[in-house]
């Protein structure tokens, strides 16, 4: 995966307005759906409310399938690739622990590895607009960078590559 800069206002723009689209065909489905199964399964004595959970579901499961048909168009380029930066982040995330052992013994691929998650982070947190959170991973990647340089490792993130987290096993 490679790092990419995208412009702040159109992900934000793009994010509100396919999760207002996404909102309103949800509700419309899910309680149109909810409202013919009670009219024509309901019964009028009784709570229906399984028949309107039926119906909910039935709607989420409409609505994601709506979702995937349009989602691979070039108007969501950058909700893909934000969402596919948070994957790739929070996969580097889960192992960390091991990856800053890795580093302190001085392997040049986890000194790569933290160095995309610290960048990656960073433009999550500044395009998902959380400043107390950028700020702290700034201190810590200042902090990966200077242990990096006593270290002798190269901490490019331009370097990585997906590949990588399969040497950690």
């Amino acid at each position: 995966m490679e790092l990419k800069q995208i412009d702040k206002t159109i992900y934000k723009k793009k994010q509100r307005k396919v999760a207002l689209i996404l909102c309103l065909i949800f509700a419309l489905i899910a309680l149109g759906l909810s409202a013919l199964l009670r009219n024509y399964f309901g019964n009028p004595e009784q709570a229906n409310t399984m028949i309107n959970l039926i119906g909910v579901l039935t709607g989420a499961l409409i609505t994601i399938g709506i979702f995937s048909r349009f989602v691979g168009r070039p108007y969501y380029d950058e909700l893909r690739y934000a969402w596919n930066l948070k994957r790739q982040a929070l996969k580097i995330q889960n192992h960390r622990h091991r990856w800053e052992v890795l580093l302190d013994e001085g392997d040049k691929t986890a000194a790569i590895v933290l160095a995309f998650y610290y960048k990656a982070t960073l433009q999550i947190q500044s395009l998902e607009g959380n400043d107390f959170g950028y700020h702290d991973t700034e201190k810590r990647e200042a902090k990966f960078l200077d242990q990096c340089q006593k270290k002798g490792l190269e901490a490019d993130p331009h370097l990585y590559t997906i590949d990588m987290l399969l040497t950690l096993k």
